[in-house]
Order: structure tokens, then C-alpha cells, then sequence
């Protein structure tokens, strides 16, 4: 995970900003919940290059979050609890049908069973 975070203070209020670079785009979905449940628009950049890992360099392949610049303070909290939470929390295993999810993961992703802490 490599997580960029570009500081403009130039920025204009409704201009998207690149917020966070994920390592795939799963990664970056995950991020984008996190924000659209907190009322902010985002956009994901770069998520169809996900096929061409090989074929293109590495980094080009990243995808990129994007919020409004007037987002960004708020954008930023939410980065520092889920960097928080994934250096913290380990896996689990769905109780349903055994398979591994992310600490970040509230429901299986296979099977949609809920996490029960």
C-alpha cells in the first residue's frame, strides 16, 4: 500500500485532489466506502489499467482516489483511522464459510455473513 497525500493549499474548493494512491483496486474501493459513508464524493482514477499489471510499469497501475479539495481535512482523518485499523487488526475468518477477510472487511465478502468482534 502506498498511501500520497498531496498538500495544495492553492487548491480550489471543488477541484478533485488525488488523496490516496491503493495498491489495487479493491484497495481503493474500500477507501471509497469509507468516504461515501462519511457524505464524501470521490472518484477512482486508473481502475481499468488493473488488467494491464504486467503488461505496463507497476506504478501506472496504482489507482488513485480522488475528493474535492474542500474534502480534504476531513478525507484525511479517515485515511489516519483506517491506516490505524489495518496496521491493528488482524484478518478473520468468515464463522460461515471459512474464508479469510481484511480487518477492514464488517461483512464477508464471499458470503456476506457479518463480522462479529
Amino acid at each position: 500500500m502506498q498511501n500520497k497525500i498531496h498538500n495544495n493549499a492553492d487548491q480550489a474548493p471543488f477541484e478533485w485532489l488525488t488523496i490516496y494512491c491503493a495498491a489495487n483496486a479493491v484497495e481503493a474501493n474500500i477507501v471509497k466506502g469509507l468516504f461515501l459513508n462519511n457524505n464524501i464524493d470521490c472518484q477512482l482514477l486508473g481502475e481499468s489499467l488493473q488488467g494491464a499489471v504486467g503488461e505496463i510499469p507497476l506504478e501506472q497501475t496504482q489507482v488513485r482516489v480522488q475528493v474535492f479539495a474542500i474534502k480534504e481535512r476531513q478525507a484525511r482523518q479517515i485515511l489516519v483511522n483506517y491506516t490505524q485499523v489495518q496496521q491493528s487488526a488482524p484478518d478473520w475468518v468468515c464463522p460461515n464459510c471459512n474464508e479469510h477477510n481484511g480487518p477492514t472487511f464488517d461483512f464477508c465478502w464471499s458470503c456476506r455473513t457479518p463480522h462479529n468482534d
